[in-house]
C-alpha cells in the first residue's frame, strides 16, 4: 500500500470517526435536553471523553503529531527565531479567542435558553440588569481569553520546545 493510498484510508477513517463524534454530541445533548436528566447520556459522555484520550494514547509516540496545526492545516513554525515565535504568539491569540467566543456563546444559551435564570450574571447590585449581564459576560470573555492564551502558550510551547529536542536528539544520534 503506498503513502498515496494509506492518506485516503486514514482520511476516510476520520471523517467516520468524525461523523460517530458529531452522533455522539447530538445524541447526548438531545437526551439531556428531552428528559433533564443526565444519566441517560451516560454512554455518550464515556465515548466522547475515550475517543480523545484514546487517540492522544496511540499517537503519544509521535511528536509531531502534539504540533499545533493552524485553521489552514499547516503546522505553526517550531523555529526559535523571532518570525517563528511571533507568528506563533498571533496563532495562540487567535485560537484563545476563537475557544473564548465558542465558550461565551454556550454559556449565553446555557444561561438564557436553558436554565433560563440569569442571576448569577448579577456582580454589581446599583447596576440594572442588562449592564450588569453585559459586564459580567464581557469579563468572563476577557479573561477567557487570557486564561486560554497562557494555557495554550505554555502547552504548546513545551510541546514545541520537546518536539525540537527529539529533532536534535535524531540529529546528533546519526552524525
Amino acid at each position: 500500500m503506498d503513502e498515496r493510498s494509506q492518506k485516503f484510508i486514514a482520511r476516510g477513517m476520520a471523517i467516520t470517526l468524525g461523523l460517530v463524534y458529531l452522533y455522539l454530541l447530538v445524541s447526548g445533548i438531545w437526551k439531556y435536553v428531552s428528559t433533564k436528566d443526565i444519566t441517560n447520556s451516560t454512554w455518550e459522555i464515556i465515548l466522547i471523553v475515550m475517543i480523545p484520550a484514546s487517540i492522544g494514547w496511540f499517537a503519544r509516540k509521535d511528536e509531531s503529531l502534539m504540533i499545533p496545526k493552524m485553521v489552514t492545516g499547516e503546522q505553526i513554525p517550531t523555529g526559535s527565531d523571532d518570525q517563528s515565535k511571533k507568528r506563533r504568539k498571533r496563532y495562540y491569540f487567535w485560537d484563545s479567542l476563537g475557544l473564548a467566543t465558542v465558550f461565551l456563546i454556550l454559556t449565553i444559551i446555557g444561561t438564557f435558553l436553558i436554565e433560563k435564570d440569569w442571576q448569577n450574571l448579577l456582580l454589581f447590585p446599583q447596576w440594572s440588569v442588562m449592564t450588569n449581564i453585559f459586564v459580567t459576560l464581557s469579563m468572563e470573555f476577557i479573561i477567557s481569553i487570557i486564561v486560554f492564551y497562557a494555557i495554550s502558550y505554555l502547552w504548546d510551547e513545551w510541546n514545541i520546545k520537546r518536539y525540537n529536542q527529539k529533532l536534535d536528539d535524531l540529529e546528533n544520534k546519526y552524525e
